[in-house]
């Protein structure tokens, strides 16, 4: 994966990035949406020494970002399912009328949970000083 970002500020040996996000639909004006690309900014090691307005080229490791997807996306989602699933067990065989409703709650309780096991895995990654994004060269 390979990007542009734009340095809008240096701190000692890091360097605040400004990467615009690709549009879904690839801004080809056939419809009036309009497709307005918002800005992500990101801090990164500076080891090419880029100063303030320098364009800098980006590249990320795909098989680390796909990683991080998995954890982003997939975590949450199997906590899902699995709290619905385990509810609508437990509720149904308990006898109670609404068990669709309960198993469906025990499912967004347990989506809740999986949001602070990600934020704890997130942490782990951060510490871990393991660049998934590197600055390649001033542009």
């Amino acid at each position: 994966m390979e990007q542009v970002g734009f340095v809008k500020r240096v701190i000692n040996d890091k360097a605040e990035l400004e990467v615009k996000r690709a549009s879904g639909c690839g801004n080809c004006n056939g419809c009036a949406g309009g497709c307005e690309v918002k800005s992500h900014y990101v801090v990164l090691k500076n080891r090419l020494d880029a100063k303030v307005g320098d364009f800098v080229e980006l590249k990320g490791e795909p098989k680390s970002i796909l990683k991080y997807m998995f954890i982003l996306y997939m975590i949450p989602f199997i906590f899902l399912v699995a709290g619905i699933l385990i509810g609508d067990s437990y509720f149904k065989s308990n006898g109670y009328a609404s068990y669709e409703l309960l198993s469906f709650a025990s499912g967004m309780v347990s989506l809740f949970i999986s949001f602070f096991i990600v934020k704890i895995i997130d942490k782990r990654i951060a510490k871990s000083n393991k660049e998934t994004i590197v600055m390649t060269r001033i542009l």
